[in-house]
């Protein structure tokens, strides 16, 4: 009699074996493949993300690393990635276009790291995001638009970094945020920063600790605060103070006005002057009554 090699004369345990053995392949070298889907990189002193992963990985783990950049190519290898945990690395930039195909990804963890600003459209196309962590960088600046297009985004962390204002508009933009961390900054409370604190005591709510949690700074008085110690009367004197850009428009306006101004006159004394010269003089018609 022939041997059986048809799927159920194997062995449970070769079975498994041949399920795996395409993961194990694939898995890079220092990380633990959980599942076909779940990559476990974490707290191996890598200095790059390690690579080839399973091109359907949806969950990878690399934090606690010395990673320095998120290769600009990634999501486009690996789209199906939902959970992506980059915590506790070295990474000081987001290149334009990295997430420009992570349509997939709903949790992303870049705390712990050394961004220091991020520009317009970075999370572009990353739509379904629901839970973005930018705690415990570097941040001093935030582009209007860094966030545009996450309107699923209920989670926003960015807690202890740099920020002295942030546009509230950044906030307004974000239809379905539950959750956010502002705390941690240092903050100034000057006329830009009276818009975002009216924004946050109108949703306090959303704060974890409420308006208790947040400090800022009174540049006049150099002294630190908590936003729970101040009203919208404290920036009452910032409706009659002008911005940079309101002081700007004004001055060209007031040139722009002289300028009109002086040539109106010009153009005014030119006219009168032709109508003097063209005009006939008295004695000219003192002289023609005479004749007659």
């Amino acid at each position: 009699m022939w041997p059986c090699f048809s799927i159920c004369c194997l062995s449970p345990w070769l079975l498994l074996g041949l399920v795996f053995l395409p993961l194990g392949q694939l898995c890079p070298a220092m990380c633990s493949c959980m599942d076909y889907h779940t990559i476990d990189c974490r707290d191996q002193g890598l200095p790059r993300v390690p690579s080839p992963f399973p091109l359907d990985v949806r969950k990878l783990l690399i934090a606690d690393n010395r990673i320095r950049r998120i290769p600009a190519d990634f999501f486009i290898f690996y789209n199906d990635l939902v959970y992506l945990d980059f915590r506790n690395n070295s990474i000081t930039t987001l290149e334009g276009g990295t997430f420009s195909s992570s349509s997939k990804l709903v949790y992303l963890d870049l705390s712990y790291n050394n961004l220091t600003q991020l520009e317009a459209r970075v999370f572009k196309s990353a739509e379904k995001l629901i839970k973005l962590s930018l705690g415990n960088n570097n941040l001093a600046a935030v582009d209007e638009a860094a966030f545009e297009s996450l309107e699923q985004l209920q989670v926003l962390e960015l807690n202890d970094n740099n920020l002295q204002t942030l546009n509230v508009a950044i906030l307004e933009a974000l239809p379905n945020l539950r959750t956010v961390r502002l705390e941690g900054n240092p903050w100034l409370c000057d006329c830009d920063f009276a818009s975002l604190f009216i924004w946050l005591e109108e949703n306090a709510s959303k704060l974890p600790k409420g308006l208790d949690e947040i400090q800022c700074t009174v540049p006049v008085e150099d002294i630190t605060i908590f936003l729970s110690e101040l009203t919208e009367a404290s920036f009452r004197d910032c409706k009659f103070s002008l911005s940079l850009t309101d002081l700007i428009i004004i001055i060209f306006s007031g040139v722009a006005v002289s300028i009109a101004a002086i040539a109106s006159s010009f153009v005014l004394a030119l006219i009168v002057n032709c109508f003097q010269k063209c005009a006939p003089s008295k004695d000219d018609d003192e002289d023609e009554d005479e004749d007659d």
